[in-house]
């Protein structure tokens, strides 16, 4: 068996449609047969459309697929299976949906053995639902290019360009970084709970300008439908990070921002719900509300928030729910 260099790993969910398109463009790579074997992990995470099947098919036509079937666990369980499963020194995660550029793994793998790196990020360009670019292109480039400690990218979690950083399938790891470290299961936003303890490991980080990941625009995405209860997890994901810094001895401006954010997303979905006040929505605005109550005792000392931004956060944390977002009667 060759020695295999990246583990691609696919979580599915019923995305049928764009799937052998995202297959194809990793089978497509670049890849330089010196550097070792791709092998590339399909997860069908209990699809309903046919995916199963489809993979099924695709690995009888290429023997570096493998397909695991399981019963829907959601992205975090999906993921955490091809963690499991990868065999690879190094790890990439891609959306089914999406579509890499033919020189993704050769760029990322060159960098991290050039620089030793545990890490290595690219640049993202959005494209429209039919895949075609839209009409004034959007990219997301980093902030600064080159080889970083990890620590010291955390700020830039928070600048126009954040997600760069933070999502998982615009960047190559080594294997090693993902020991004992999983996704939450159950959770949306799970990147938010996992990209600090990612970054926090890597001595070193190459950040590169190469757009190499088309990350594509749905209208179901989960990024994009309307606001559910689980938007929260967002919130609880932010305090975690908060809490980690904290506990990790990190450097007080990345405290800072990191609480920053976490009541801001808190404050930003509770104005949304009061704008709809579903009684389950407001639910969650009181379920959260205990998480809240439990970070308020360092608001007065939080140096990148405006007074009425904590005037705004001690009020939403506080009084009851009900009362700031009376629910609709059904």
């Amino acid at each position: 068996m060759d020695h295999i260099a990246v583990s691609v790993i696919v979580p599915i969910y019923n995305t049928k449609h764009w799937l052998e398109e995202c297959v194809q463009s990793i089978l497509d790579q670049d890849f330089p047969k010196e550097n070792g074997a791709i092998e590339v992990l399909l997860i069908d995470d209990g699809s309903t459309d046919g995916c199963g099947e489809l993979c099924d098919a695709l690995a009888k036509r290429d023997a570096r697929i493998r397909v695991i079937h399981q019963e829907n666990q959601g992205l975090s369980g999906a993921r955490n299976t091809g963690i499991d499963a990868a065999r690879g020194r190094y790890y990439a995660f891609v959306d089914s949906d999406d579509v890499v550029r033919p020189a993704y793994l050769k760029k990322l793998f060159g960098a991290c053995e050039k620089h030793d790196a545990y890490m290595a990020i690219c640049a993202v360009e959005d494209v429209q639902e039919d895949g075609t670019p839209l009409p004034e292109p959007a990219y997301t480039p980093p902030t600064d290019v080159g080889v970083f400690v990890g620590k010291d990218l955390l700020n830039n979690f928070y600048t126009p360009n954040g997600t760069y950083y933070t999502v998982a399938w615009n960047k190559l790891y080594r294997a090693e970084v993902w020991k004992l470290l999983h996704y939450p299961e159950g959770r949306l936003h799970e990147d938010d709970f996992v990209a600090h303890r990612l970054f926090w490991r890597c001595d070193r980080v190459v950040c590169l300008p190469d757009v190499l990941y088309n990350y594509r625009l749905r209208g179901g995405s989960i990024c994009r439908t309307t606001i559910k209860p689980a938007a929260f997890d967002a919130v609880d994901g932010l305090a975690d990070r908060y809490r980690f810094y904290v506990e990790n001895g990190a450097d007080r401006g990345v405290i800072d921002a990191a609480y920053a954010a976490c009541w801001r997303r808190y404050l930003f979905l509770c104005a949304k719900v009061r704008q709809n006040p579903e009684p389950q929505l407001v639910k969650a605005i009181s379920k959260e509300q205990f998480l809240m109550q439990g970070l308020i005792s360092y608001l007065p000392n939080c140096r990148q928030m405006k007074m009425t931004e904590k005037l705004s956060a001690a009020r939403w944390a506080m009084m009851p729910a009900e009362s700031l977002c009376p629910p609709k009667q059904s």
